[in-house]
């Protein structure tokens, strides 16, 4: 039986509603999340790319369009995402292996000791099981926060700038695990991410969005790159006119912006 698409967002728009009147969001918005894909979101600050995320998730609905999480609505979906912040938001007075765990636990899921076990022994994290947070390194905590997301055994991953808290050295080895680590589980992402190399060397394809009311406004297909991982991506001959292109599609006018 075939697998149904992970994430299909058809002529979505969303419009927020206020004392002060209503403010467009997005707006005719279409995008297709791949099985298997990473799929990178780039646009202007304050243009809707975690709002998406949020639609995705259906913690928000949208006001037009339709929106399909592994063929069902998102109401009926969002127990096959996982979710994961740009903070690693572990807490700091339980052990690495309880941390990893809470996820299941909120969730009600139980037996998945053993598997959440077997992802840090696969990731380098075993050692560390009954250590605290502040005994890791930030590029470590990601990776365990990328565990604990993992344990619920989403289908698709909504990751939101996961790499922000993190130095720049960091976050380039970060984001070679984190897309080794996504490719080895068979998951689908949406990766939400202001940075334009992290988003060319971590993604499968590109969608730009335009200022608000958000639309996709350039899409990339980087799958010539898939058998390179992303630091070999740094070094492609063809990284540095990919990332012109996209730089030129973020441009905007501010006349725009609301």
């Amino acid at each position: 039986m075939e697998r149904p698409i992970p994430v299909v967002l058809k002529d979505v728009g969303l419009t927020y509603h206020t004392s002060d009147g209503e403010t467009k969001a997005v707006e005719h918005l279409s995008l297709t999340l791949k099985y298997g894909d990473i799929l990178g979101i780039v646009g202007p600050s304050g243009s809707g790319k975690t709002t998406l995320l949020s639609v995705v998730a259906g913690i928000l609905a949208p006001t037009e369009g339709k929106v399909e999480v592994c063929g069902l609505p998102p109401s009926e979906g969002k127990d096959k995402c996982g979710y994961m912040l740009q903070r690693d938001e572990l807490f700091p007075w339980l052990t690495i292996i309880d941390n990893v765990l809470l996820s299941a636990k909120v969730k009600g899921l139980k037996d998945r000791r053993a598997y959440a076990e077997n992802l840090l022994d696969k990731y380098g994290l075993k050692a560390y099981a009954d250590r605290y947070p502040r005994e890791l390194s930030g590029g470590m905590r990601q990776r365990v926060a990328l565990i604990r997301t993992l344990v619920p055994s989403p289908e698709i991953l909504l990751l939101d700038e996961p790499f922000g808290a993190l130095d720049f050295q960091t976050r380039v080895y970060v984001v070679d695990d984190v897309r080794k680590i996504i490719k080895n589980e068979g998951k689908s992402a949406l990766f939400v991410t202001h940075d334009i190399s992290e988003a060319i060397s971590m993604c499968d394809a590109l969608a730009v969005l335009s200022a608000r009311p958000a639309h996709v406004k350039k899409f990339f297909d980087l799958s010539r790159l898939a058998h390179l991982s992303p630091m070999q991506r740094r070094d492609d001959p063809s990284f540095g006119a990919l990332y012109d292109e996209v730089w030129k599609a973020l441009e905007f006018k501010k006349e725009n912006e609301i």
